[in-house]
């Protein structure tokens, strides 16, 4: 059959059986001559006076490339040859122009998926215009990163003979033995007006890394119940990709209720910018969204390659483009006015390369390298606030450690945040010393140097709690680890700083007459530099600490003098009254052993008066 005859052509096309005869070539001319079909269609090809050279076929046409040849392939056909013969299909579009269409079985105008003939060098890829689809879309974002001018430089693996793996490598493998791949972190933070035409609808963000099948993965976010207008994730994924030059990352806003898709955008991995961005969504037809986006945060990372492993970065491409890309290094502790300085380096710069450039270009400093170096630092991040603080890890930094791989290797994800430290030898002899004398004196100290105290009045769920602090420790240390071990409530949460408190010191008083019963506390606030355990040593009677806001004492102060003002007015009041109308009230015979306060007693006497009048 016709069909089986183009199976048996399309064989031929990479020259397995060069004999074999095409639909379109004469097999009377074969006899005829008597010589083979391969030397026939060499002839025929080679003299440019034959008669046969108009209808020239697919096979012959390969069998012997020319610059201005190129190749149409139905997309049936192009994958039949991307899953046989992988490393020729690639070979031959290093020097050969390859174009595919889609089916003409596809009545309703849908589209193949582009990604694959690109993946093996195909540099055409025609599609369905009149259908807004996946692969249209892809399609518009393999070439908007570049302005659109219609050109995209394939991927260096695919033409350039440098390249570590040229003609090794086969865009369908699922196993990548000895190749270490890197590892992006993609964090969707939140959105904003992220489906236009539903603001009550429950949107959630379907993410998807698309390239090479061993690439590929899916993640979705969970669904923010009936807010579009500014849903907040905060949800991390993170994914491993081998071959970064053709690796697309799609965006797509799905409501939840109907699982329909309403703003997409798709960006290729190399363009999308590291650190937090907003990304501006699209519509369906691939037109901009003006107040629609989406707040990302995403980061590049790469593992220490293990054994004879090596970055796949590395291998997929050339030296020369690797020495081109420059990265920037923030370094700190340089003599200056700033805290920090950013440099730029390349790939393979090295710390003693970076030390001679800061050396060269800082003011300052001295021209011997040997007293400089750099170091490593990593400060751990307490995800809770009663969990006690690590000390950072600090390494120094060999001469020959490559300065992208060191900052690669960081994983904030795992709790903590690195950075690089200029330092001087004597420097860090010093420092040597002194934590050297502080773990001498930590080892020294004994249970001894340590008290309890009771802080009353925490928050409403814990009305007390007891503290381990030692002796030297103020009233702020103290509020400090209070607010730390107690239960945070809605009082504290509004007003977690430790220097909105103070400590309230009561102490019950002995009463000065013995016939006296009742003892009169007496209250007086803590400085918040005063020593805790040398108040606390001071009591001779019952006393303890309790916890109140600044604003809850000066309220308390001012209420107690507005108080005592509007005593002595009506005082003056009642006795002006009382001298006016000639009466004299007898005086209030009162106990010389009577436990009452000058206040209280001037409160009974206004009573009187008041009924008096």
């Amino acid at each position: 059959s016709s069909r089986g005859k183009e199976r048996k052509s399309r064989k031929s096309i990479f020259g397995n059986n060069p004999g074999r005869l095409s639909p379109g070539e004469s097999a009377a001319l074969a006899k005829a001559s008597g010589k083979g079909p391969f030397d026939v269609m060499r002839q025929t090809w080679e003299d440019p006076c034959s008669p046969y050279n108009s209808p020239a076929s697919l096979s012959a046409i390969i069998r012997t490339p020319k610059c201005y040849h190129i190749s149409s392939l139905n997309e049936n056909a192009a994958k039949r040859l991307c899953r046989r013969y992988s490393q020729k299909l690639i070979q031959h579009t290093t020097c050969q122009l390859l174009r595919t269409y889609p089916a003409a079985t596809r009545i309703d105008s849908s589209n193949p998926h582009p990604l694959i003939f690109w993946l093996h060098g195909v540099q055409l890829v025609a599609l369905n215009y009149q259908t807004d689809d996946l692969p249209l879309q892809l399609n518009a974002a393999m070439f908007e990163a570049n302005g659109g001018c219609g050109y995209v430089l394939k991927p260096p693996v695919l033409w350039d003979k440098n390249c570590s793996m040229y003609q090794q490598f086969c865009p369908l493998e699922r196993d990548l033995d000895n190749k270490e791949p890197a590892i992006y972190s993609l964090t969707i933070v939140s959105g904003q007006n992220v489906c236009p035409s539903n603001s009550t609808g429950s949107p959630c963000i379907e993410i998807d890394v698309l390239g090479m099948p061993l690439d590929s993965c899916h993640f979705r976010t969970k669904p923010i119940h009936r807010n579009t207008l500014n849903p907040m994730w905060n949800e991390q994924f993170l994914f491993r990709v081998h071959f970064e030059d053709l690796v697309f990352l799609r965006f797509a806003v799905v409501e939840n209720n109907s699982s329909a898709v309403t703003a997409q955008r798709i960006i290729p991995l190399k363009a999308l910018k590291r650190g937090y961005r907003h990304v501006q969504l699209h519509n369906l037809h691939n037109e901009a969204l003006e107040i629609s986006s989406l707040f990302i945060n995403s980061r590049r990372m790469e593992e220490s390659p293990s054994g004879n492993a090596l970055p796949a970065s590395m291998l997929f491409s050339m030296g020369e483009r690797k020495a081109a890309v420059t990265y920037k290094v923030t370094i700190h502790g340089i003599p200056g006015p700033e805290p920090f300085t950013v440099f730029n380096v390349s790939g393979g710069t090295t710390a003693a390369q970076l030390l001679h450039q800061l050396l060269a270009t800082t003011k300052g400093t001295e021209s011997c390298a040997a007293d400089y170096f750099l170091m490593e630092e990593k400060s751990f991040i307490s995800k809770e606030k009663s969990e006690c603080r690590k000390p950072p890890f600090q390494r120094v930094i060999g001469p020959e450690e490559g300065l992208v791989q060191l900052l690669n290797s960081w994983f904030p994800e795992e709790g903590y945040v690195g950075r690089i430290i200029f330092k001087t030898r004597e420097e860090n002899l010093n420092e040597r010393n002194v934590f050297q004398e502080a773990k001498e004196d930590a080892a020294g100290s004994s249970e001894d140097d340590s008290f309890f105290v009771q802080v009353h009045d925490v928050s409403p769920e814990q009305p007390r709690t007891v503290i381990k602090a030692p002796r030297f420790s103020t009233a702020q240390d103290v509020i400090q680890q209070t607010l730390c071990k107690a239960k945070y409530s809605y009082s504290i949460l509004s007003n977690p700083n430790p220097s909105d408190y103070v400590l309230l010191e009561e102490v019950m008083k002995e009463p000065a007459n013995k016939k006296s019963s009742t003892s009169k506390p007496s209250q007086r606030i803590l400085s918040d530099q005063e020593c805790v355990f040398q108040a606390q040593s001071k009591w001779k009677g019952a006393g303890k600490f309790i916890l109140k806001l600044k604003e809850q004492v000066q309220a308390a102060r001012d209420d107690k003098r507005k108080g005592i003002s509007f005593t002595s007015e009506l005082k003056k009041l009642t006795k002006s009254s009382k001298q006016y109308r000639g009466f004299v009230s007898p005086p209030l015979q009162v106990l010389p052993d009577s436990p009452q306060s000058k206040d209280e007693r001037s409160a009974c006497s206004l009573t009187f008066s008041e009924i008096m009048e």
